[in-house]
């Protein structure tokens, strides 16, 4: 268990002899909801996204024969369980006392920083786990899959089978697949490609390949026919992987991101020692529904 904070923890404080009083820093807005999230809240423990599929192609019937018959389908279901993070420490009467320097323990700020940094970390281990099967879905399969089953037979795949490196053609071939994935009932549905999530290594080459004028690393005075397409770039820091890049599509239910408890904190007076407890918390449930939300090239 941790200790208590004291004033030997803090002796340089005690005296306004410092001009500057410095350490973490997170001023920049979360990056987490540019990464194709949808944000909703529920005042539930639990809640669960249910697949149906729908109905087929219209059939050719000839006059005064029996209209053909399809059906709805079930498929998968997904839970969402709320799972609360948390932290606190503790401060002695005579540090909060004696500390000259609010931001030397800064216990708001400190508690909140904690909280954002959970957040961007939980994102990220949503991209970074994409293609381990430890790590599955409601339909059993990890989100980068080639064995995504439809509800009404068959599967597809939301992964490169061949990986690619980023590149103006690696993008096109992402974006003519994520166009071909079939929707639970089978059928084409035609997903648009809305962002393009790579690490910091990639920032500058992904800025290359969607921003150029022209097409980019050649001599041919050619369009850059991904420029007009809109496509967000999205770089994350957080990411293990130097190589690894995904699509997000425009499917309704991809990733997901459920608050029942948004970042709080709190802070009480122990009295048996005369010390300060700060805690912050939240409840949320990351993940995913629909995986065509994601393409990956894990490579």
């Amino acid at each position: 268990m941790a200790q208590p904070l004291k004033t030997s923890s803090i002796d340089a404080s005690l005296k306004e002899t410092l001009d500057v009083v410095w350490g973490d820093e997170m001023k920049k807005p979360v990056i987490w909801p540019t990464m194709g999230f949808k944000v909703t809240s529920t005042t539930d423990k639990y809640i669960d996204d249910q697949e149906y599929a729908g109905l087929g192609l219209a059939q050719l019937t000839p006059e005064g024969a029996q209209i053909p018959l399809d059906n709805i389908q079930q498929g998968f279901a997904t839970r969402y369980t709320q799972v609360k993070f948390a932290l606190g420490f503790v401060v002695s009467e005579e540090a909060r006392a004696d500390c000259k320097y609010d931001k030397a323990i800064d216990d708001a700020g400190n508690l909140a920083r904690s909280m954002k940094w959970t957040q961007e970390y939980l994102a990220a281990s949503i991209f970074i786990n994409a293609a381990n099967t430890a790590f599955v879905g409601g339909d059993g399969v990890a989100l980068a899959s080639a064995s995504h089953t439809l509800a009404k037979g068959g599967t597809y795949s939301n992964t490169l089978a061949t990986p690619m490196s980023f590149s103006e053609t690696a993008v096109e071939t992402m974006r003519t697949n994520m166009r071909k994935l079939p929707s639970s009932n089978g059928l084409i549905r035609g997903y648009q490609m809305k962002k393009v999530v790579v690490p910091e290594e990639l920032w500058f080459e992904a800025n290359r390949v969607l921003k150029s004028e022209q097409q980019n690393d050649t001599a041919n005075n050619a369009v850059n026919v991904l420029k007009g397409m809109g496509i967000e770039i999205v770089s994350n820091p957080y990411f293990t992987s130097t190589t690894n890049w995904w699509g997000v599509s425009d499917a309704d239910n991809g990733l997901r991101w459920i608050w029942r408890m948004k970042p709080m904190t709190r802070s009480h007076n122990v009295e048996d020692n005369y010390t300060v407890r700060y805690n912050g918390l939240m409840r949320c449930a990351p993940g995913w529904t629909d995986p065509r939300g994601v393409y990956m090239s894990n490579i």
